[in-house]
């Protein structure tokens, strides 16, 4: 790009002319990375009393938009300490092409997010939403997206025939699960629970619509709609469904952003593709970042979140932003109890830094407790609710 502006004055000098270098195009190819590191305590984990540190992230980004062709794609890397497992892997989080049209609108073809409820995401902090634990929240399939163009209304209509497929791992990892997103995917029995399920996500349809009312927009109300079918693997279809409103305003500093959503998977599992005596068809596997766990096959999840922007900096920090996440996964099967999560934090920057300071309080989640089955049946002994402190670091480039 250097080379491209100096020779570009260049040109100018000569004709009398004089090209300055911000005047030159910027190229329509991008690319950049990130790699972020954590400091992690966990009430419950005995062995690490102090918590541990270690490498979260690296990752590569390729981004190409010349106004008409564009397209993005991200590949990451983990690694994680024994605390957090003690294992690594590997997968594309995204990646597609497209085309922007005339009206602005516009279609992408490969691996895309699915656009359900609260976009691009449904919480401020580092670890998310219960819903994203739960397989509807930056969550990336394989298909066809339309995307209208931008205005008081909008809408997406999305088709994913396929999920985003499993890629690589440690030795200690679930082949299936080596993936960013949280799909339906096949039971491990020597990383997950042994049960013999075999279902996979296929034919996902999602619908969204959403409308920006008020000064500047500054106040969207939307609904979306899911609807596919899980093959179990043994020449059966079953039916999936949810459905989501959601609301996101500002006034001011402060934002607030809410969300219900219910979903429903109906499953033809057999008798002894279980675990614990649970009922075969109460659950289902979800997988990503290398371990399969159950989630309730019937469920609401709540979401209400609110934030503040703190204006000013303090010396080389700023857009600094205090934030509490709330989100609950009612189950609908006898028996269940509801999963919670709640994450107080801070968010801010400095240049290419970023940083969040989070604390978490939860209980029957598989990453706020040791109930690593929380968001199916879940054990009395884990009714108490447990703590996990996140500090990370990012270098953004």
């Amino acid at each position: 790009m250097r080379c491209l502006c100096a020779l570009l004055a260049a040109a100018g000098a000569l004709s009398g002319n004089p090209v300055r270098a911000e005047d030159a195009p910027a190229s329509p190819l991008t690319v950049g990375g990130a790699i972020r590191f954590n400091y992690v305590h966990k009430s419950w984990q005995d062995d690490y009393r102090s918590g541990f540190f270690g490498l979260d992230t690296a990752r590569l980004e390729v981004n190409y938009d010349d106004g008409r062709l564009l397209g993005s794609a991200q590949y990451r890397y983990n690694r994680f300490p024994k605390g957090q497992g003690g294992y690594w892997q590997h997968f594309l989080h995204h990646g597609w092409v497209g085309m922007r049209f005339a009206d602005k609108s516009e279609v992408h073809v490969g691996l895309d997010q699915n656009r359900l409820g609260l976009q691009p995401l449904a919480s401020n902090n580092f670890y998310e939403s219960i819903a994203f634990y739960a397989g509807f929240e930056d969550k990336y399939d394989l298909g066809v997206t339309w995307l209208s163009r931008p205005g008081p209304f909008e809408w997406q209509l999305g088709f994913y025939p396929r999920d985003g497929g499993s890629y690589g791992g440690g030795s200690n990892t679930a082949g299936a699960s080596n993936r960013y997103s949280y799909n339906i995917v096949p039971d491990d029995d020597a990383q997950g629970y042994g049960t013999g399920q075999r279902d996979r996500e296929r034919d996902t349809l999602i619908a969204r619509a959403a409308w920006h009312v008020g000064p500047g927009g500054r106040h969207e109300v939307g609904i979306s709609g899911l609807a596919g079918t899980i093959d179990n693997g043994r020449g059966t279809d079953t039916r999936r469904h949810a459905v989501a409103v959601h609301y996101r305003g500002a006034a001011g500093p402060f934002k607030l952003m809410l969300q219900s959503l219910r979903y429903r998977y109906g499953t033809a599992h057999g008798a002894s593709q279980t675990y614990g005596g649970l009922d075969p068809n109460s659950f289902v596997m979800l997988g990503a970042f290398g371990y399969p766990y159950p989630v309730a096959a019937n469920g609401d999840i709540h979401i209400a979140n609110v934030s503040y922007d703190i204006p000013g900096r303090l010396g080389p920090f700023g857009d600094f932003k205090l934030y509490n996440d709330y989100s609950v996964l009612r189950k609908r099967t006898r028996g269940y109890k509801d999963s919670v999560q709640n994450v107080t934090g801070l968010s801010f920057a400095s240049g290419k830094w970023s940083f969040y300071m989070d604390f978490m309080l939860g209980k029957h989640h598989p990453y706020l407790s040791p109930d690593g089955g929380g968001l199916a049946s879940t054990s009395a002994a884990h009714d108490g609710f447990t703590r996990r402190i996140n500090l990370q670091a990012g270098y953004y480039f």
